[in-house]
């Protein structure tokens, strides 16, 4: 490239390396009292976006008490690992618990998070395949910690996030203009 970085400077890792992994759980539905609650609460099916800013159910602090459901804070990773949406990603744009579908990365401090992001959603067909075999498909957290990444450093990823935010931006335009004119014949 233009800055004499070479492909052989980027570090070979897996997953596992470049974040802490967790996961949430699911608080007792025989609870409906702990959905009433003000904490947002993550499930795979809302992995639409890039950034996650609300979520359709909220528990309360009890519910996180009685559950293997935690708090991950803003600008955590998530990719879904079961079912239809396995694969799917987001960033937290808010504080938020998760179900136990999501598995997610809090970035170590030489890894920009939305670089995670776009290379997650770049692997997603691999982790499709990965989860395949079963009645359901599924990925595990420790398929997904020993999956590998190649890392460059720190300013080449934003640089390259940059550069996809961009080209992503431009791609969207042109599918709505598209759509524009579509709906105008």
């Amino acid at each position: 490239n233009e800055r004499g970085t070479k492909r052989e400077d980027w570090k070979n890792l897996t997953l596992n390396d470049v974040a802490k992994w967790g996961s949430g759980g699911t608080p007792s539905r025989k609870h409906p009292e702990y959905y009433k609650g003000d904490i947002a609460w993550v499930k795979t099916g809302e992995l639409n976006n890039q950034y996650l800013y609300e979520t359709e159910e909220h528990i309360t602090p009890e519910a996180i008490e009685n559950s293997s459901a935690k708090i991950f804070p803003r600008e955590t990773v998530i990719i879904a690992m079961y079912g239809a949406t396995i694969g799917q990603c987001a960033i937290l744009g808010i504080p938020a618990a998760t179900n136990q579908a999501c598995a997610c990365a809090v970035v170590k401090s030489n890894v920009y998070n939305k670089f995670l992001y776009h290379y997650l959603v770049s692997q997603k067909n691999c982790f499709i395949n990965l989860g395949k075999g079963g009645a359901q498909p599924n990925i595990s957290q420790t398929i997904v910690k020993e999956y590998p990444v190649a890392l460059p450093s720190l300013p080449e990823q934003r640089e390259i996030v940059r550069i996809l935010d961009s080209l992503l931006a431009k791609e969207q335009q042109v599918r709505d203009a598209a759509e524009n004119v579509l709906n105008q014949i």
